[in-house]
């Protein structure tokens, strides 16, 4: 057999070596658009309890994301409180760390993101499923499956303007309709641009939507926080 010759060997090794370089260059992950909250340091809370517990006060991580628990008061669905008047709003630190994010995306137009719900504890998911009549499009069964509030990485936000002022969505929180769909075509189109702002700016900051609601939006990365925590655990701390 013809040995290559020492020109033809030259010409091979550079060849192979790009070659290598090309197939780890290919196989690194995509990073989603903008900054990465996860490659920053993630926040800390200042609470050993919630530390622990991993979780933190979305107030601590972004003071100007406006923080209103619907279920603090009676709702729509279940007609009392689920969750005592000084509940704060809970997720976890890399949850929280894209949120914050998703609030600078939305500042650039002209708003900033209320929250409506975060972490749910288990108990209060159990009542709002039976409150639900068990209805699996708007409400995790908790018996199988958990429901990512209580694990921390879903969360329910709304739009207002920079000062606060509400502003028309598509719906109100918790509304069990057609309209409240994630892909609906809202008639008008102010309504429309700001939910179009709203999941634009959830995406980038590494959210997905849950088509039921426009309004809840989970961490991409929910799986790496598979277990509920409960209450007990917590509640000492506030």
């Amino acid at each position: 057999m013809k040995q290559p010759s020492l020109s033809s060997v030259r010409l091979i090794l550079p060849l192979s070596l790009l070659l290598a370089v090309l197939i780890v260059a290919c196989s690194s992950p995509i990073r989603w658009e903008g900054r990465n909250p996860v490659e920053e340091t993630l926040p800390h809370s200042k609470n050993p309890l919630l530390a622990e517990a991993g979780l933190i006060k979305i107030s601590e991580v972004d003071s100007s994301i406006v923080i209103d628990l619907r279920y603090t008061r009676e709702s729509a669905i279940a007609k009392k409180a689920l969750y005592q008047k000084n509940m704060p709003a809970l997720l976890r630190p890399e949850t929280a760390a894209r949120l914050r994010r998703a609030n600078e995306l939305v500042k650039l137009q002209g708003y900033r993101i209320k929250v409506w719900d975060a972490y749910r504890p288990p108990s209060a998911q159990l009542e709002l499923w039976e409150a639900s009549g068990h209805d699996v499009r708007f409400v995790a069964d908790p018996f199988s499956k958990p429901s990512q509030h209580s694990c921390g990485t879903a969360v329910d936000v709304t739009l207002v303007k920079k000062s606060g002022q509400e502003v028309e969505m598509p719906t109100g929180f918790d509304s069990f309709t057609p309209e409240a769909a994630s892909a609906y075509q809202h008639p008008d189109p102010e309504v429309m641009e700001r939910k179009r702002i709203l999941q634009r700016a959830m995406h980038e900051a590494g959210f997905f939507p849950l088509p039921n609601e426009w309004w809840h939006f989970t961490d991409r990365r929910f799986q790496l926080y598979p277990e509920t925590v409960p209450l007990s655990v917590i509640q000492p701390a506030f």
